[in-house]
């Protein structure tokens, strides 16, 4: 007595759907999940950005001048770049340094040169990541300081920041 052997799978209309769920749950998902990777890009930029503005309040209490190089801030605490610990060559503030993991550079943006008022811009390395950037400000003559994050589709902007210029 003869018998077919049958083979146990799946018919092509069984792939073809189960294949296009996939492709329609992967088209909402995927575009959320890159999102949020930009956001944790962008939240290790505004830690570190907190930490350098503290630092620059610090060394100035401390040494009674105030930083002009990078390198000045390793007095109070490391501030690392891509390539390790700030150094003399990373030059003056105004000077974009890469922060580690390389997906953002930081640099004093503002040139008014007015004595103890900063104003910092962390911008994302990657093009898509644009509007994730990071903006600071600090008036040690006030005490004031102010640090915003882009959002998507909106970057931070200069003017929203609400640290008072002293007079």
């Amino acid at each position: 007595s003869y018998r077919p052997l049958r083979l146990k799978g799946f018919t092509l209309a069984e792939v073809i759907i189960t294949v296009g769920i996939v492709g329609i749950l992967s088209s909402i998902a995927l575009p959320n999940y890159f999102r949020q990777i930009k956001r944790t890009h962008q939240a290790e930029a505004n830690a570190t950005m907190s930490q350098m503005m503290a630092t620059v309040a610090a060394f100035t209490d401390e040494f009674g001048t105030e930083p002009t190089r990078w390198v000045d801030l390793n007095a109070m605490t490391t501030l690392m770049t891509n390539k390790g610990p700030a150094v003399i060559n990373d030059g003056e503030l105004t000077t974009a340094i890469t922060l580690p993991g390389e997906r953002y550079e930081l640099k004093r943006i503002d040139n008014t040169n007015e004595s103890k008022y900063y104003i910092f811009e962390a911008i994302a390395t990657n093009e898509a990541a644009s509007d994730f950037n990071v903006i600071a400000c600090i008036n040690l003559k006030t005490g004031t300081s102010d640090q915003i994050i882009g959002r998507k589709d909106e970057a931070a902007d200069i003017d929203s920041l609400n640290c008072q210029r002293s007079k």
